[in-house]
């Protein structure tokens, strides 16, 4: 009896470390999350609002909640390499991005119902399982299923939500984290190289319990150049030349990886640009602009515009430099025959409104409003495909009229510069506009105006041995033809024995002259003289003349070089010259 009394302390300590070893096995796991980022999209190097691909939490383990008991709150936050800018929908920290549980489908499905969370925090209550208390599914609770991030203060690389209810879902179940329209700063990191660089993300959570998650760093997008931009070689007119819509060059927008380009929404079209429908089953293929997106959720905290960008994306056109008196026009639409599309609109950073054509123009053309020769045309993309690479091309044409006698219209060379639209240095969560990138533009050549020239070549001038030469040059633009009168001034170049430097006359007046005699432009000189007028249908005559006028006296027109003026470089010939392969040609004149 006395050995039995002896035992009965270990039994109870083998008792209680048994009933430990049960309850600790009942537990089940510990509760812990894994993160996931699964194929990162690849996004625009140009881009500021850039939306990367959603970062998914799967958590299992832990001890669901008590039925009826408030869900632990936990605060998640997420930190990428790079300033987050997503849209503020509401007051100046609730953002457009989203955190989801257990990925909850489209409304009016038979599976969970997207039900937001519209005050500061929502507290959902336990059913004790951890499974199948979400709106929607039987023995619902009310639970709220998505929930609003918002800005931190001093850190525009983060974004925070908080007091998240999340149960554990014991051993027999998967809570799913899903935080989507994250947008990201990606032109921070520059155009990149063949490997593109990487937007990462760091996700953090905290609370009432211990939530540790494998693998907290993830990759959420790619970043990749997104758009080349070329004009074709620029056109060369002349002022004396009236122009009516002239085609004087096409640029090219060029997308550098399938989904650079991309309409407003899952349902708009080229025909209808600002339709835009749900997007709200987490689909990451349908090349849009618009992220998540559910126009079922209520107005509270702008949550019914979450993810939903302020237009498709936008390709500009940056005219400078255009001569006045120019006007300019653009293609309304894109003049290729490939599956995208884009379309003129009339405002860079505003809602889509097509522009309207120009009245009386020959091709489907509008003006461009141009300001001090400066001048912006903005297409938006209104079909993708994200199967193709498309080549969007738009046509330029120019009207003036020519009035050389009045300077118009102005000499110059026009540019024109390629980039996304709309241009913006705006680096931080902003309402609107979605999407913005930075200017990468580089001007090219476009449209030159020349003046109009005409070369008189005076073959033999002299002033030397008693002899001078009167030289005459008669600006005969005005005619009973009705020809557009012009004039300016005659630059006359000598070439021979004691030659001065160029002769600038005063502007020669449609139906005047200007005179002059070789002894007082160039004493002593004698060889030939090139008077280069900067207005059309200029004549020459020279006289040369034994000073009193005796003996020897002679006249002769001015020969008119022909244009375009003779080739810095010499002129191929074939055979028939002393030297071999060459053809006795002259001078070629009007090659």
């Amino acid at each position: 009896m006395a050995d039995f009394r002896k035992s009965l302390p270990v039994l109870a300590v083998f008792a209680l470390m048994l009933m430990s070893a049960v309850s600790a096995n009942a537990q089940g796991p510990a509760f812990s999350c894994f993160a996931n980022a699964g194929v990162p999209p690849i996004v625009r190097a140009e881009g500021i609002t850039e939306l990367v691909g959603d970062i998914l939490l799967n958590c299992t383990g832990g001890t669901p909640t008590p039925a009826g008991q408030p869900i632990p709150a936990v605060n998640i936050q997420i930190f990428l390499n790079t300033p987050i800018t997503s849209k503020l929908v509401s007051g100046s920290t609730l953002t457009e991005a989203l955190l989801f549980l257990d990925d909850p489908g489209p409304q009016n499905l038979a599976n969970l119902v997207q039900d937001p969370c519209t005050t500061t925090v929502c507290t959902n209550v336990g059913n004790g399982t951890g499974e199948g208390y979400y709106t929607g599914q039987p023995g619902s609770l009310g639970n709220k299923n998505v929930f609003q991030a918002q800005t931190v203060a001093g850190n525009p690389n983060s974004l925070l939500w908080i007091g998240v209810p999340i149960d554990p879902p014991g051993s027999v179940g998967t809570r799913i984290i899903r935080i989507t329209n994250v947008r990201a700063y990606a032109a921070q990191f520059g155009a990149g190289s063949t490997v593109p660089t990487a937007i990462t993300t760091l996700i953090s959570a905290t609370g009432t319990f211990s939530v540790p998650i494998n693998n907290p760093v993830q990759t959420v997008a790619l970043i990749q150049k997104g758009l080349q931009f070329s004009a074709s070689s620029a056109t060369t007119l002349q002022q004396c030349f009236s122009q009516s819509y002239r085609l004087v060059n096409t640029l090219t927008y060029r997308e550098l990886f399938a989904t650079a380009f991309k309409k407003y929404n899952v349902g708009s079209s080229d025909s209808s640009p600002t339709t835009a429908v749900a997007q709200n089953n987490f689909s990451p293929a349908l090349n849009t602009e618009t992220g998540f997106y559910n126009p079922n959720f209520p107005s509270t905290n702008g949550l019914n515009v979450a993810g939903l960008p302020t237009f498709g994306t936008r390709l500009r056109a940056t005219f400078a430099n255009i001569p006045s008196g120019v006007s300019l026009f653009v293609s309304r639409a894109n003049t290729d025959s490939g599956v995208d599309r884009a379309r003129l609109v009339t405002s860079e950073t505003g809602a889509f409104s097509a522009a309207s054509l120009a009245s009386g123009a020959p091709a489907d053309v509008a003006q461009i409003t141009l300001t001090g020769g400066a001048g912006v045309a903005v297409w938006e993309v209104t079909e993708s495909s994200s199967t193709t690479f498309a080549a969007l091309t738009f046509n330029v044409h120019v009207s003036y009229t020519a009035n050389p006698g009045a300077g118009s219209p102005a000499l110059g060379t026009g540019t024109v510069a390629g980039s996304y639209a709309p241009i913006s240095t705006t680096v931080a969560v902003a309402s609107s506009p979605i999407p913005r990138f930075v200017d990468t533009g580089t001007a090219s050549n476009m449209v030159t105006i020349n003046p109009c020239v005409t070369n008189l070549l005076f073959p033999f001038v002299t002033s030397q041995a008693g002899f001078d030469t009167g030289i005459a040059i008669s600006n005969t633009s005005k005619d009973p033809f009705a020809t557009s009168t012009q004039e300016g001034t005659c630059t006359v170049n000598s070439y021979g024995a004691n030659e001065v430097a160029a002769i600038t006359t005063p502007t020669v007046a449609a139906g005047t002259s200007w005179v002059g005699l070789a002894s007082s432009l160039m004493p002593n000189f004698q060889g030939y003289l090139i008077a280069q007028c900067r207005f059309q249908y200029a004549h020459g005559f020279a006289f040369v003349t034994k000073v009193g006028a005796v003996d020897v006296a002679m006249g002769y027109l001015a020969l008119v070089i022909p244009d375009p003026a003779r080739s810095p470089a010499p002129f191929p010939c074939g055979g028939g010259s002393t030297i071999a392969g060459c053809v006795l040609s002259g001078e070629q004149l009007g090659q």
